[in-house]
């Protein structure tokens, strides 16, 4: 089992990224559901996560590169600046991770550039262990160390080695089934696949699977003929015409169909399938608008898979939806309202916190409550 399993993010705080100023510290649960209209901020919370990951595995250049520079990827309303030497404004990133809220590791990132955007670095990073004590970026010597835009959680730092594993192994979706049913060179190299986060990889991340634990891919293929009532089978294949490649064979009747002929939403329910019943699941899954390409049943099944691998305890979730019906599958203490306020900055609203929603609660679902504007009315307050 993957030693930082046990662990769990508690909270993340984002300040200056994106559509953020301050999201204070959103609390996260072994699942976690961002609802809000679009262009609320909630999405801005899942790429600040993915953000993080990237500056601690490959550093702050490549972290930025998705966001064409450090200097679009802040808040628009926190310009660098500096004063007597000193870096102003920076976008920070910071997380607790743990077993529990008050058993965790804090992990403080910032990062910032100076005034011409000409230059970006890490400007402050703190690691606190349980006890209290922590490691300090100190900027001389991390710059002769690490450089200025390598984590010091990157290095796996002695005594933090569990939490940036935990980091490193965190998997994002954002699926494009167009790509997922078409063959991919097969990983011939010894170590585990990884799922792309397209999903493009699918057909070789089931057969790693398949080699790690029959029973587990075994299962995979039979609630996908849940799914698919006429499908017979399911399973990776390898063509090794010029290039040993693996791609999906549906098998139906008599007669086989390749992956590039199922619909998108079976490409989409067998990737997050085979994400949530992998023998060594990642420790976090974060997957944008998780109801995409799904029929109400396929919604239905998933959220129980979901329900299964978190009660495990070896792997957290966390999803955004715009589906009503996916939420009133849930319960309001796994929901996050991220809503606008009068002054135009995202704010992160747990709606279990409000004692009339939780009474609410007992007569109307979440999705319900939801469509009403029952939440949004209880967050404006």
């Amino acid at each position: 089992m993957r030693p930082a399993a046990s662990l769990r993010l508690q909270s993340i705080r984002v300040r200056n990224f994106k559509a953020i100023v301050d999201s204070k510290a959103v609390k996260l649960g072994p699942l976690t559901v961002f609802i809000g209209n679009n262009g609320s901020g909630k999405s801005s919370l899942v790429e600040a996560l993915e953000t993080y990951q990237t500056i601690v595995r490959d550093g702050l250049d490549v972290a930025m590169q998705r966001w064409k520079g450090i200097e679009h990827a802040r808040h628009k309303g926190a310009e660098a600046k500096e004063r007597a030497g000193k870096s102003l404004n920076p976008m920070a990133f910071e997380l607790a991770l743990g077993v529990s809220p008050r058993k965790a590791s804090r992990l403080l990132l910032e990062a910032n550039n100076d005034p011409a955007a000409n230059r970006m670095f890490i400007s402050a990073e703190r690691l606190t262990d349980l006890d209290g004590d922590f490691i300090e970026r100190d900027e001389g010597g991390a710059r002769y160390i690490y450089g200025t835009g390598r984590s010091i959680l990157g290095s796996s730092v002695e005594g933090f080695e569990r939490e940036a594993q935990h980091v490193r192994d965190w998997q994002f979706l954002t699926l494009q089934p167009e790509k997922m049913g078409e063959p991919v060179a097969q990983q011939r190299t010894e170590g585990g696949v990884r799922l792309d986060k397209s999903g493009s990889n699918i057909a070789d991340y089931l057969r790693y699977i398949r080699s790690l634990d029959q029973a587990a891919f075994d299962g995979i293929v039979e609630t996908m003929a849940y799914v698919l009532p006429y499908a017979r089978d399911l399973q990776p294949s390898i063509t090794s015409e010029l290039e040993r490649k693996t791609y999906l064979q549906l098998t139906e009747a008599n007669f086989k169909v390749p992956g590039w002929m199922l619909s998108t939403g079976t490409l989409r329910m067998l990737a997050l399938l085979a994400l949530l019943r992998h023998p060594l699941p990642p420790p976090l899954i974060v997957i944008e608008e998780i109801e995409n390409g799904l029929d109400p049943r396929s919604i239905h099944l998933l959220v129980e898979e979901i329900r299964n691998a978190v009660q495990g305890g070896i792997t957290q979730v966390v999803l955004t939806t715009h589906s009503p019906y996916l939420l009133d599958l849930l319960k309001l203490d796994q929901l996050v309202l991220v809503a606008r306020d009068e002054s135009g900055e995202p704010k992160f609203y747990r709606p279990d916190s409000d004692t009339k929603l939780n009474e609410w609660a007992k007569d109307f679902a979440p999705g319900r409550l939801y469509t009403m504007g029952t939440l949004h009315e209880a967050a404006a307050k």
